[in-house]
């Protein structure tokens, strides 16, 4: 069931270029930027590009002549990703992932809170890529939550590259310093059961901790991890929510990760989670 999910996630992403309609007719949430459905989606951006999913038939892309694929694929690999994986019945998470030992394990935060950063460093101590900025989950095996396997490469700040030393690739959008990488560890290509989801947070001590999550406050950071909350509210019921709620809580290892954002700590933060990782 996890492989077949894993196949029709790549399926429905399928892309094509030609008209993009400008407005579904069973919308059930619309805004100026994007319309969803339970069996569609569409995405209009104020610089002329253009998506519309239908379930079963892909994805279509219209854009202005002279825009780059770059462009293309930021939206794709996003907001179009996390509204096709809603549609299906899966759960986006807005989290990067590392696999190890046949498990995977997430960091999860606000945008801006390091995860793709932290999932870069951590190939420095042999761990490969996951996912980078979207983790898609499946519920459909009762005794654990399995993740799909991601985009293989990360997408870092500048500034991340340098505290990382990785190597820059192509730029993700034109004026924007931030950059495609490799995984220095390679990527892991199949579905594996989520082991653990570190919630980054910031304090403005010395200290570097982890600190297991306990009680309600799972169902918090559960809820706070999803992704685009806004499209899963649209198309999936309350007591599926809950579920997932439930299940993350009861079959996930939640850890809070703080640690002061210093460039001169930060291998030492690096460390205390690829030691965390590798004792799982």
């Amino acid at each position: 069931m996890v492989l077949s999910s894993a196949r029709l996630l790549a399926a429905e992403c399928a892309t094509s270029e030609g008209p993009v309609p400008d407005s579904l007719p069973r919308a059930l949430k619309e805004t100026p930027t994007f319309a969803i459905a339970m069996d569609a989606f569409l995405l209009r951006l104020p610089n002329g590009l253009k998506f519309h999913y239908q379930q079963g038939k892909g994805v279509t892309v219209s854009r202005p002549a002279a825009m780059p694929d770059t462009e293309v694929q930021l939206f794709l690999n996003g907001s179009v990703y996390g509204a096709i994986a809603w549609i299906n019945g899966l759960v986006p998470l807005h989290a990067s992932a590392v696999a190890h030992g046949g498990q995977v394990h997430a960091f999860t935060g606000h945008s801006g809170a390091g995860k793709s950063t932290l999932a870069a460093a951590l190939g420095g101590h042999g761990l490969p890529l996951f996912a980078d900025d979207v983790l898609v989950l499946d519920f459909s095996q009762p005794d654990r939550v399995m993740c799909l396997p991601g985009h293989k490469r990360l997408k870092l700040w500048g500034d991340a590259v340098t505290l990382t030393q990785a190597t820059a690739g192509e730029q993700v959008r034109d004026g924007l310093d931030k950059f495609y990488i490799d995984p220095q560890a390679g990527f892991q290509s199949e579905p594996l059961p989520l082991a653990q989801l570190f919630f980054l947070g910031e304090n403005a001590r010395d200290g570097i901790a982890a600190q297991p999550i306990a009680g309600i406050d799972r169902f918090a950071i559960a809820k706070s991890a999803f992704y685009r909350p806004h499209f899963c509210t649209a198309v999936t019921e309350k007591k599926q929510l809950f579920d997932v709620f439930s299940r993350l809580s009861k079959q996930v290892t939640m850890m809070k990760f703080d640690r002061p954002r210093r460039k001169e700590v930060f291998g030492d933060g690096v460390a205390l989670i690829a030691g965390i990782i590798k004792d799982c």
